[in-house]
């Protein structure tokens, strides 16, 4: 997949794309629908498929403030998702940038037909964009019936009875629901993150743990424990994993031993490798508990060994379905390498 950095001189190809526009925060089922409708007709009309998206996403900054802890995915989690779903061509906005000024129009008639020669649109029922989100379908299909373009509206994924969201998702990690949450990614939620040195005090109780340096602008979990899945990174390339093996996760504060840092650190069940130095990325599957503060650290190390081995078992069962639908969605076996973007 080739990946691009839009700016208002960008220049591409002549050839024609099909595109899907939008933020693709968390690439869930209902991105992946739409996405999968764009590739079709781009197969059937022998053009590009093209994802527009942003980076940073325009949720992410609020009073003109770029917050952190609002991205289901970071930009290399983005990447690999969309290029598992077949994209050929990603194109990057910069936010806020040049084209969050741009008008609806100006934007549809210099920048998608202009510079980026679409010839269809496939689009979600919800979709706004341009300046201040002024641009809607209505807008989309009139501009597609005087510069030449079609117009696809894709009808929104319903899980349990509710649109499937980035927002939902979100909401339901606050609260502690992983499982819910994988069941509208069609996939475990994940982070991906190096393991930095810690204090050690997790091998001192003869349960070694990694901590992780969470990228800023990831979306992390209900604080608590977690059951879920560790694998290692290979040289930062997400689609070379190492087998991921059960792991008990801990998010918050560490009341017992820290006090007032809120941290991820890992503990992969029945492995004492030595982590430091890698990049990992671990699959959260079920909530096992709120955060303890204990009396000591046998109570904890006890608490531990027991949190390891039901984690160990929830992560020894199959997923089921609803976890396996997004790789379904895939088209093709995808791995990101360097200089794969420009």
């Amino acid at each position: 997949m080739k990946i691009v950095r839009w700016t208002p001189d960008t220049t591409l190809p002549r050839r024609p794309r099909v595109a899907a526009l939008g933020a693709f925060d968390g690439v869930h089922l209902g991105h992946a629908r739409t996405i999968r409708a764009m590739r079709a007709i781009a197969h059937e009309r022998d053009a590009e498929a093209a994802v527009l998206t942003f980076d940073p996403s325009p949720r992410e900054f609020h009073d003109g403030l770029r917050r952190p802890g609002q991205r289901l995915t970071t930009r290399d989690e983005q990447m690999y998702y969309l290029h598992r779903l077949g994209v050929d061509l990603a194109v990057v906005f910069e936010f806020p940038g040049d084209i969050h000024l741009v008008e609806p129009e100006d934007f549809v008639r210099d920048v998608l037909v202009g510079q980026l020669n679409v010839i269809h649109m496939s689009a979600s029922s919800t979709h706004r964009f341009g300046h201040r989100g002024a641009g809607d379908l209505a807008l989309l299909r009139r501009l597609g019936e005087e510069l030449g373009f079609g117009v696809e509206t894709v009808p929104p994924v319903i899980v349990g009875g509710e649109r499937v969201s980035s927002t939902r998702v979100r909401e339901l990690l606050a609260e502690g629901k992983a499982g819910e949450a994988g069941a509208l990614l069609g996939r475990p939620y994940a982070l991906c993150a190096p393991v930095v040195t810690g204090r050690g005090l997790g091998t001192e109780l003869g349960f070694p743990t990694a901590n992780l340096r969470v990228p800023r602008e990831k979306v992390l979990p209900r604080d608590g424990v977690y059951a879920g899945l560790c694998g290692v990174v290979r040289e930062g390339d997400l689609g070379e994993m190492e087998q991921p093996r059960p792991a008990a996760i801990n998010v918050g504060l560490a009341p017992t031993v820290r006090g007032d840092e809120r941290i991820v650190e890992v503990h992969v069940v029945g492995q004492h490798c030595d982590l430091r130095g890698a990049c990992v990325r671990i699959d959260f599957l079920r909530w096992l508990r709120g955060e303890e503060r204990f009396p000591g650290t046998d109570e904890l190390a006890e608490q531990i060994a027991r949190d390891a081995a039901l984690a160990a078992e929830l992560a020894s069962e199959p997923p089921g379905e609803e976890l396996c639908r997004f790789e379904r969605e895939c088209a093709i076996d995808y791995v990101i390498r360097p200089g794969d973007g420009v």
